[in-house]
C-alpha cells in the first residue's frame, strides 16, 4: 500500500478530528442524565486490510463503483468502471487480500460507455454482471441509454455475448441508470433500475424492475414501475432478500426534503409487486429509517444493503456530513439495522477520508458468512486517480462473558482465553486491541493483546490502554456511580479511576489488582484479575455490563460508535 507523505498528513488530520479524546466534553458538577443505551453489535474496521483492487497495472485515472460478490467456491469477484470506457473484473482466491489480472466485461461501443456495473451469482452458480450503457454528447437520436447483461455459467472464464434488455431515451434527462440485481427464493431474477426515460416533460423519476424467470437468458421488455414519488426522484436501488421474513427490501435514495436520505421499500415475497407502485405515502416506504437521524440539508445518497449471518442488515451510504456540506466530497458511512432491516444505528465511517478528497459509489459484501467488507471509489491514497479500496470489518458482539478463572501472568494460556476474542480496535492505524473478558465469584479477569509498538509522548511511553466499566449498565450520559476506568500503562502498572458527576475520579485501589504481562517483540499480552468486591454490591444487578475499550495509538482510539466519556454508547456484555 504506496500512500504519499501528503496524504498521511491529512489522513493524521482527519484522524484527530474522529478521535476518543479523553477530556472531551466532560459535564461537572451535576449528576449526568441517564440516557437510552445503545444496544447491538459494533462493526470494527480493521486499517491492516486496507487493500487497493484496481488498478494494479500502473494505470493512472478513474477507476469506480465497484461491487462484490463472494461466489460459492468462496473467490470474491469485483466488477468496477474505468474512466477508458470499459467494465472490468478480478477476482481473488485469499479473501482479497490479492486480486488477479483484470478481464474486460463491456467495452465502448458506437460512443456509448458502459457505466456502474452490478453482480450477483444466482443459485445454478451462474453469474450475471450488468451495466447501464451511457452515450456520450452529442447525443443523437440512435444512441440510447440502456441495460446491458452478460452470464457467464463456468465460474467466470468465459462469458455469453452481452444483452441490452432495456432502452430509454438518447438524452441525458430522460435516461435510465443504476441496475441492480436479486434472486428470489422460487429462481426468479428480479433488476431494478432507475428510469427516468418516461418522463419526458418534468424531472421525475422512478425505480423500475424487469424480470427473468430463466436465469438471466431473457427478460421481461415492460418494466413494473415499483417505486415513484411524484415531483421528486428515487434513485439508485439496492435489493435485499429477507427469506426468512418472507420480504424483499429496496434501498433507494429518496429527495423528499432537500437532500437525498436513504429511504426501504418493504415488499412481501407472496405479493411479488402486485400491490402495485409504492407511492409517496404507501406504508411499505420508510424514509430515511435512522435512529440518529440526519439534517434536512445533509446528503446522505447512494445507499447500499447487505445482510450479516448474524441476522443483522447493514446499510451504507455516501454522506457529506461533517465534511463541509460538499456532496462530491462525500464519504461512507455504514449503520446496523435490527433483523428486519429497521432502527440502523451505530454509525461508523470505514475510510479515513480527508476532507479535501472523496469516497463515493460505495457498497458492502459479507464474506466467510459473519465478515462485513466496504468497498470505496476514492482518492484518498493517491494524488494522482481514484482507486477502488477495500477494508474488512471485524464483528463485535454483545459478548455473554462465560465462568472461568485465570492466572494472571501474561500468557495468554489458561482455558479462558482459548475461545472467541471478541473485542477489536484497530481502524486509525496499524496497532490493533483485541480482548476477552471472564468471571468466576471472585474476579472480573481480562485479557488483552496489543500488537503494535508502544505510543510515546515528550518520550515518555503512555498509559496502553484503558478498560471501562460500567458495572450496572446505568447508561449515564458521562461518568458517575458505578462507572469505573481501568489505566494500564505499558509497564504493568494499573491506575483506577471512578465517575462522579461527570468526572473521573482518581480511586487508590489499583493495587489490589493482580497484573501479568508479557512482552514479544510488538505483541504486548496483558492479563488483569479484577476483584469484584473493588465494585459496588449491585454489579451486575441487571446481568449486564457497559465494557469500552480505548487503546492509545496514533490517538486514543474507543470500540467502533462508541465515546470514553459517554458510557450509555459502550457495549452491552451478559453475565454468566
Amino acid at each position: 500500500m504506496q500512500i504519499n507523505i501528503l496524504t498521511i498528513f491529512l489522513l493524521l488530520i482527519t484522524l484527530q478530528m474522529l478521535s476518543c479524546a479523553k477530556e472531551a466534553n466532560l459535564p461537572t458538577g451535576k449528576i449526568p442524565e441517564v440516557q437510552v443505551p445503545v444496544d447491538g453489535i459494533r462493526i470494527g474496521w480493521d486499517f491492516r486490510s486496507l487493500t487497493r483492487i484496481a488498478p494494479l497495472d500502473g494505470r493512472t485515472g478513474y477507476f469506480g463503483y465497484a461491487r462484490m460478490t463472494q461466489l460459492f467456491d468462496g473467490r470474491l469477484a469485483c466488477v468496477y468502471e474505468t474512466s477508458t470506457g470499459n467494465i472490468e473484473l478480478v477476482f481473488s482466491a485469499d479473501g482479497g487480500k490479492t486480486w488477479g489480472n483484470k478481464q474486460v466485461l463491456f467495452e465502448t461501443t458506437n460512443n456509448i460507455p458502459p457505466f456502474v456495473p452490478e453482480i450477483v451469482e444466482l443459485s445454478d452458480h451462474s453469474i450475471l454482471v450488468a451495466c447501464n450503457p451511457r452515450p456520450r454528447e452529442p447525443f443523437t437520436n440512435d444512441r440510447k441509454f440502456g441495460i446491458k447483461v452478460r452470464k457467464s455459467i463456468d465460474g467466470g472464464i468465459t462469458w455469453e455475448k452481452e444483452q441490452l434488455i432495456y432502452q430509454a431515451q438518447s438524452t441525458f434527462e430522460n435516461g435510465c441508470w443504476e441496475p441492480s440485481m436479486v434472486q428470489l427464493p422460487g429462481g426468479e431474477v428480479q433488476l431494478f433500475f432507475a428510469n427516468e426515460g418516461v418522463y419526458t416533460t418534468s424531472g421525475e423519476q422512478n425505480i423500475s424492475m424487469l424480470r427473468s424467470v430463466d436465469f438471466g437468458t431473457s427478460w421481461t421488455t415492460d418494466p413494473v414501475i415499483v417505486g415513484f414519488r411524484k415531483d421528486r426522484r428515487d434513485g439508485m436501488p439496492v435489493p435485499l432478500l429477507l427469506k426468512d421474513k418472507g420480504e424483499l427490501l429496496v434501498a433507494v435514495e429518496d429527495n423528499k426534503t432537500d437532500q437525498f436520505k436513504p429511504t426501504i421499500y418493504r415488499e412481501k415475497l407472496m405479493d411479488n409487486w402486485a400491490d402495485g407502485t409504492i407511492l409517496a405515502t404507501d406504508p411499505r416506504r420508510e424514509y430515511a429509517p435512522l435512529t440518529d437521524p440526519l439534517a434536512d440539508n445533509v446528503y446522505a445518497g447512494a445507499p447500499y444493503l447487505k445482510r450479516l449471518q448474524s441476522g443483522e442488515v447493514i446499510l451504507s451510504y455516501q454522506t457529506n456530513l461533517q465534511r463541509d456540506n460538499i456532496w462530491d466530497k462525500s464519504s461512507m458511512a455504514v449503520e446496523i439495522g435490527n433483523e428486519t432491516g429497521r432502527n440502523f444505528s451505530r454509525r461508523s465511517i470505514p475510510f479515513k477520508v480527508p476532507l479535501s478528497k472523496h469516497g463515493l459509489w460505495n457498497s458492502l459484501s459479507v464474506i466467510d458468512g459473519n465478515t462485513p467488507v466496504a468497498i470505496t471509489s476514492t482518492n484518498a491514497y493517491s494524488s494522482t486517480s481514484t482507486e477502488v479500496w477495500m477494508i474488512r470489518g471485524r464483528v463485535i458482539p454483545e459478548f455473554q462473558i462465560p465462568i472461568g478463572t485465570s492466572i494472571p501472568d501474561g500468557l495468554l494460556n489458561d482455558d479462558c482465553w482459548q475461545g472467541e476474542w471478541p473485542y477489536f480496535i484497530g481502524q486509525t492505524s496499524n496497532k490493533q486491541l483485541f480482548s476477552n473478558v471472564c468471571k468466576d465469584a471472585q474476579n472480573l479477569y481480562i485479557a488483552v493483546k496489543i500488537d503494535g509498538l508502544a505510543s510515546t509522548v515528550m518520550n515518555k511511553t503512555v498509559d496502553e490502554f484503558s478498560l471501562l466499566l460500567d458495572t450496572e449498565r446505568k447508561s449515564y450520559q458521562a461518568p458517575h456511580t458505578g462507572v469505573f476506568a481501568f489505566r494500564v500503562e505499558y509497564d504493568g502498572s494499573v491506575t483506577v479511576e471512578q465517575g462522579q458527576n461527570g468526572q473521573w475520579i482518581p480511586d487508590q485501589s489499583g493495587t489490589k489488582i493482580k497484573v501479568g504481562q508479557s512482552l514479544n517483540g510488538d505483541l504486548h499480552a496483558v492479563e488483569l484479575a479484577i476483584p469484584l468486591g473493588l465494585f459496588p454490591e449491585k454489579f451486575g444487578l441487571n446481568k449486564t455490563v457497559g465494557i469500552n475499550f480505548v487503546l492509545q495509538s496514533t490517538e486514543a482510539e474507543c470500540i467502533t460508535s462508541t465515546a470514553e466519556n459517554q458510557p450509555f454508547t459502550w457495549v452491552r456484555a451478559f453475565l454468566p
